[in-house]
């Protein structure tokens, strides 16, 4: 259930694990699953009820680690529980835990491709590559790998590759990445009809998604139809409380680059880069910000988001 990363089946690991608890309040691992539950609920699916399912998950996540401070998965739960938009995804504190967790159980699928999805979220991208390929050979059921890869690819502009994997991602799982991706991609290839075609089909299905509708706006702004990317950057701008929205601020920067806001751009870049999404190489070369690469403003930021780039370099390439 927690391999497909659904709403449904996060629903179901729930109900079972919150089960498996109350027969057993020793069970460490069943206490650090039940906080990844939490977690993953919380971050992807309801984010409105964050804060009284990141206390759940918070009390889930202590009680494994006081029953077995070497139980790997209470290392994972721990990781994930930091990385999170209240906590403004602290990075280091994250990798910590999953490369923690990884020293006691290299075989943790889960922690290695969460452990990936934190390189991509930081620009590390051939370390995510790794670290996703590794997960997946261990547990090959889970989608996460594969969103992984898919995402390091776009990332590093290997856009060919990249949409051989979101066409291969089943529909269901990380829905809302996948299609927005796929779409993101086809826009990055030039192929504007296919990438708008692909999104008006997700969201007639999922109308509300802040993830495709950041990616609307920018093909509305590439379209020239800037006062229609004005209209749909206005109706998210304010749900930073959903999990990946550091991935939609980038959108709304990629869109107001295309608009001709350098001001709008730059705040929305910072945005994205301080609550989640410092993607050093992607910023670098992505061809929707080629409109400030002359403002001394956007070099300042660059530089500030390299320098942090270079530090995560260091502590990801430490031996465990």
């Amino acid at each position: 259930m927690y391999g497909r990363h659904s709403n449904a089946d996060n629903q179901a690991a729930i109900a079972t694990m919150e089960n498996a608890v109350a027969l057993d309040r020793s069970f460490a691992a069943g206490q650090a699953l039940l906080g990844l539950a939490y977690v993953e609920r919380f971050f992807t699916f309801v984010p409105q009820q964050q804060k009284s399912l990141e206390e759940k998950a918070y009390v889930a996540v202590e009680q494994a680690i006081a029953l077995d401070p070497d139980e790997s998965m209470a290392h994972f739960a721990r990781g994930r529980l930091l990385w999170t938009p209240s906590n403004r995804f602290p990075h280091e504190a994250a990798i910590r835990e999953y490369r923690r967790a990884l020293t006691l159980n290299p075989n943790l699928a889960e922690a290695r491709a969460q452990l990936a999805l934190t390189y991509n979220h930081i620009g590390l991208l051939d370390k995510a590559l790794d670290e996703a390929r590794a997960s997946a050979d261990i547990n090959p059921v889970d989608a996460l790998p594969r969103v992984v890869m898919g995402q390091a690819l776009l990332y590093a502009g290997k856009y060919d590759r990249a949409l051989n994997v979101w066409s291969s991602n089943p529909p269901d799982a990380y829905s809302s990445v996948t299609a927005s991706h796929m779409a993101w991609t086809l826009f990055q290839m030039g192929r504007k009809e296919e990438a708008a075609a692909k999104l008006s089909e997700f969201l007639a299905q999922y109308p509300g998604d802040v993830g495709g509708l950041g990616v609307r706006a920018v093909l509305l702004a590439a379209s020239g139809k800037h006062s229609e990317a004005e209209a749909v950057i206005k109706s998210i701008a304010g749900q930073k409380g959903f999990g990946h929205f550091h991935h939609t601020a980038y959108n709304i920067a990629c869109a107001y680059a295309r608009m001709g806001k350098t001001d709008a751009t730059l705040q929305w870049l910072r945005e994205a880069a301080e609550s989640g999404f410092p993607c050093y190489p992607l910023f670098e070369r992505d061809p929707n910000l080629e409109s400030l690469r002359s403002d001394p403003r956007w070099s300042s930021l660059m530089a500030e988001i390299k320098q942090n780039w270079e530090r995560y370099s260091k502590l990801a390439s430490e031996k465990m």
